[in-house]
């Protein structure tokens, strides 16, 4: 019985590590109630600016991203991982120098290029 408690740990553990990864990667904005007397034409645009806004800073960066970061980028079977190979080519004065430098296979930025940029983060 207790052999098959402890059993049951490596897969406890990675569920911890899973739950922790994602809670981190989640957005938790908060959003502030209107002032009495807002105009509520303005806050009704406000959302689509700033869901544009998310959008561009969901980008990674690839001339600042730490290795933590650029490591959601990992293919399946790229050796050496991409996120080191990323780093060891900095800086990228636009996101096409990951091909141009070499540092990523076209097949490779074709699968990434709507994750990155070069623009930071304001």
């Amino acid at each position: 019985m207790i052999k098959s408690i402890f059993s049951y740990t490596p897969l406890i553990l990675s569920g911890l590590v899973f739950c922790l990864v994602t809670n981190g990667c989640t957005s938790t904005a908060t959003s502030e109630a209107p002032k009495s007397g807002a105009n509520t034409t303005s806050t009704a645009s406000s959302p689509t600016s700033a869901a544009s806004t998310e959008a561009k800073s969901s980008k990674i960066d690839i001339n600042t991203a730490p290795i933590a970061e650029l490591d959601k980028l990992e293919l399946p079977g790229t050796k050496p991982s991409l996120s080191e190979r990323i780093q060891g080519g900095r800086p990228y004065k636009q996101i096409d120098d990951l091909v141009s430098k070499k540092v990523i296979s076209p097949e490779e930025f074709k699968l990434i290029q709507n994750l990155v940029t070069t623009e930071t983060k304001k």
